[in-house]
């Protein structure tokens, strides 16, 4: 055999999978430096362990090639929220007489708004590399598919409130607030849906001043309502924040800078409201820290910046996960991890209200002063785990039961049955021939039940149609 046909054979040994052979004197003459180099790069891809590695090194690349993000289990994540703020409002009212702090799920909705919105409608501007023009984003498409949304669902609960209300305070206590110009005022603030945007100039000025006021500033006539307000800014805002969105290069570094913005001034709006002597205590600051689009803009901007980091393959704000094994697996632990600290905290925000205090004054600020706190600080909380149920799959305790029928079902209600559930409630009540002191446990649960199918009945047969038709 002559050289030429040595080599030859060399090589395909060195090429033959499973094969590993030692280089031998003469394939370390300088001729045979790519043969060495072959053998090594075969036993690099004869490795299991190296291949596993090399796939999850590739994994990032092509996520951003294909680009979908898989949100099914954030449907149901969406239910538990509202089911949270509804059960949260039917304690309160009920017997028990237990805050659950369900104000602390209502930045998940900010958070999540943003989130599916980036996803939904900017995903091709946003990942695309270089210099895009955004004025290919249809701005009026955008606002009527919001506005088909939202406004339906909200001119009728609140209207189904506000018939609730008149025909149940036929001789009661409510009628001369019905008949009040007050009343009148703010119901026209509801239709035109500006309560929220106007509450802090009405509602800051001191004790002293309201006396040269002809009317003053209140929630909604369905008070729920006053999230579709709030969101109503972030709707507007969110084509002009596109190229900001763009811009942005260190984006968990911004998230982070946007979540102390808020908390600190979420924080600071509540305290000067509890401490405060020339204001008119926790109920105003607490509205206008939690409810004025403005001070709540930060919180959507994180969602949205989120979207834009899982857009490009990063999946957590605060810890790194930790590589290797299975990751799916390893995002689904994160994620069950991340439900049960954030149960943890609620559990522990009840305990805490439910400790007898000797001094009153230090009762009245403690309650609420737990709900602002925990309301101000969930929010980094809520992103990691938005991400963390984006990437795992069906693996994870978690995962597993937001992505079940039942809470998939609840998640698609969800809208419907927040903004229907407190009017449910308040129709039970006028009902009742002792009204509130009536009104058992077992006769809430009823309730909540009622709420459940008027949630699911509003849905298939008033908001899909109504969407649907104001989108054609």
């Amino acid at each position: 055999m002559d050289l030429h046909g040595h080599k030859c054979q060399k090589l395909s040994l060195l090429l033959s999978p499973g094969k590993r052979i030692q280089p031998s004197a003469h394939a370390l003459l300088p001729s045979s430096w790519l043969q060495l180099w072959l053998t090594s790069f075969s036993a690099f891809l004869s490795d299991p362990l190296r291949r596993k590695l090399s796939r999850t090194a590739l994994r990032k690349p092509q996520q951003l090639k294909e680009g979908r993000v898989d949100t099914l289990a954030l449907t149901g994540l969406r239910g538990f929220a509202a089911l949270h703020v509804a059960v949260g409002h039917y304690c309160s009212f009920s017997p028990l007489h237990v805050d659950l702090i369900g104000g602390a799920s209502m930045s998940f909705f900010y958070l999540l708004s943003g989130f599916v919105m980036t996803l939904g409608y900017a995903k091709d501007l946003l990942a695309a590399e270089g210099s895009v023009s955004f004025r290919d984003f249809n701005k009026r498409r955008f606002w009527r598919n919001r506005f088909a949304r939202l406004f339906p669902m909200y001119m009728l609960t609140n209207a189904l409130y506000f018939v609730a209300l008149h025909f149940g305070s036929q001789g009661q206590a409510a009628g001369p607030l019905l008949s009040s110009t007050d009343f009148d005022f703010n119901l026209i603030l509801t239709i035109l849906g500006l309560n929220m945007w106007i509450f802090p100039i009405d509602a800051w000025l001191p004790v002293d001043a309201k006396k040269c006021c002809s009317h003053s500033v209140a929630l909604p006539t369905n008070f729920v309502t006053w999230t579709v307000q709030t969101m109503a800014v972030f709707y507007i805002i969110f084509p002009y924040m596109l190229p900001w969105l763009k811009a942005v290069k260190r984006r968990r570094l911004m998230i982070h800078v946007l979540f102390w913005l808020q908390a600190t001034t979420f924080l600071a709006i509540v305290l000067v409201g509890c401490f405060g002597t020339e204001f008119r205590g926790f109920n105003v600051s607490y509205w206008t820290a939690r409810a004025w689009p403005l001070s709540r803009i930060p919180v959507f901007a994180m969602g949205c910046l989120s979207a834009v980091e899982r857009m490009h393959g990063g999946g957590h704000v605060t810890f790194r996960l930790r590589s290797g094994g299975s990751e799916p697996r390893r995002w689904g632990w994160r994620a069950s991890v991340l439900g049960l600290c954030y149960v943890l905290l609620l559990a522990a925000g009840v305990v805490m209200n439910q400790v007898p205090v000797k001094d009153p004054n230090l009762a009245m600020r403690r309650d609420p002063m737990v709900r602002a706190f925990w309301e101000a600080l969930v929010p980094l909380l809520f992103i990691d785990l938005i991400l963390a149920l984006t990437h795992c799959g069906e693996n994870g305790i978690l995962a597993r039961l937001c992505r079940s029928k039942p809470m998939e079902w609840m998640g698609d209600i969800a809208m419907s049955f927040y903004m229907v559930h407190i009017t449910v409630l308040l129709v039970v009540v006028e009902c009742l021939p002792g009204k509130f002191k009536d009104l058992t446990n077992w006769v809430v649960l009823g309730s909540f039940a009622v709420a459940v199918f008027m949630g699911w009945f509003l849905t298939k047969f008033f908001e899909d149609p109504c969407r649907k038709c104001l989108r054609a």
